[in-house]
């Protein structure tokens, strides 16, 4: 009995406490969450994945403006 609800326990911790890191696609149509994540990243309240995400879709955002520029457009 002990056994299980110290096993049941650490799954609920591990469930409720994780969540998924929001995909490159995301911050590309939500460019102000990406640069709020990103301010959060610097600061540490924020890593791993969600920050590389973040700052990925900044990077692609910032290259598409700079190639139209280049293009004239």
């Amino acid at each position: 009995m002990r056994k299980t609800s110290i096993v049941m326990a650490a799954l609920c911790l591990t469930a409720c406490s994780s969540r998924e890191a929001r995909s490159v696609e995301y911050f590309e149509a939500h460019p102000d969450e990406a640069e709020a994540v990103i301010a959060a990243c610097t600061d540490g309240s924020v890593t791993g994945t969600e920050c590389a995400n973040a700052a990925l879709a900044v990077k692609l955002a910032e290259d598409r403006e700079r190639f139209k520029r280049f293009r004239g457009k």
